[in-house]
């Protein structure tokens, strides 16, 4: 805990030192969600390591792979990650958080926490991580979504209607809500009027659509802001259709050595695909699986 004035570590209240912050750099995030949830001892913050024996009694085993230098001294992380090694020097590790306890059974109430900053259950809905980016950050280029969420599928019941409940803007309104794209390989066809449908045939259903709603007997049970909101995410929604910014999503316009990079899973195709659209003016990408 600090009070005051920011500090260097080990500086006094009478030494009078200021911390200078630094100018943030970074103007787009993407984060890769690892859902199923990793164990640090065998990655990021290695234990002691004792090989494997018959008998081995289960206490005495905290890291089953052993540790191995990385590009800062005295920073070792887990065998199996030697590249990650290689560029520890441009990471921040943090080691010192302590998760709510939530209970073992559903991860989705841990991913609720991570994503809002609330804990489950609460009375209103809470924005997602996404969402705070969009809403105060804005987007970086107008035609581009500001949050877009890559290889979540949250359509069923049960543990997906938790993943809804945070995949979302909540109290901001629908317009900074995300962009879902849970399958990569198909995120053209996000982009695209439905097969069959020609650009004009498109433009006159978005105009009738756009009647319908203005028409609705319900819009007295919305609020303004939400009406408003709710337009202003069609109206983006179809500005994007028609701008040459939706090439990001195809990833066939990728050279065939770059998609052999990431590889054909599901998750090497949205780190590909997060990376073209950060590159077309993305401000914050969630990739997972």
């Amino acid at each position: 805990m600090m009070t005051g004035e920011p500090k260097v570590f080990g500086a006094t209240e009478s030494s009078g030192e200021k911390v200078v912050n630094p100018e943030p750099r970074a103007d787009a995030c993407i984060l890769i969600w690892l859902a199923g949830g990793m164990a640090a001892p065998e990655t990021f913050d290695p234990k002691r390591y004792l090989p494997f024996e018959k008998g081995l009694a289960v206490e005495k085993i905290l890291s089953t792979f052993p540790a191995i230098d990385t590009s800062v001294d005295g920073l070792k992380i887990s065998a199996g990650l030697e590249n990650i090694a290689k560029v520890m020097d441009r990471a921040t590790l943090v080691r010192s958080h302590v998760q709510a306890d939530l209970g073992n059974i559903l991860h989705s109430r841990h991913q609720y926490h991570w994503h809002t900053g609330y804990v489950p259950p609460i009375t209103v809905a809470a924005p997602h991580l996404g969402a705070w980016m969009a809403k105060v950050l804005g987007p970086r280029n107008p035609v581009i979504p500001p949050f877009i969420n890559i290889g979540q599928r949250i359509e069923g019941v049960g543990e997906q209607e938790e993943l809804k409940a945070f995949t979302t803007a909540g109290f901001f309104g629908s317009e900074f809500g995300p962009f879902n794209l849970p399958f990569p390989e198909d995120a053209v066809r996000a982009v695209r009027p439905p097969d069959g449908m020609d650009p004009s045939r498109f433009a006159n259903r978005y105009r009738a659509y756009r009647k319908l709603i203005d028409q609705n007997p319900h819009r007295e049970f919305l609020s303004d802001y939400q009406q408003e909101s709710m337009l202003r995410s069609f109206d983006n929604a179809h500005r994007l259709l028609e701008s040459k910014e939706k090439d990001a999503f195809d990833l066939e316009l990728e050279p065939k050595e770059v998609r052999e990079k990431y590889g054909s899973s599901r998750f090497g195709r949205g780190c590909l695909l997060a990376r073209r659209l950060v590159e077309a003016g993305a401000r914050y990408i969630e990739v997972t699986t």
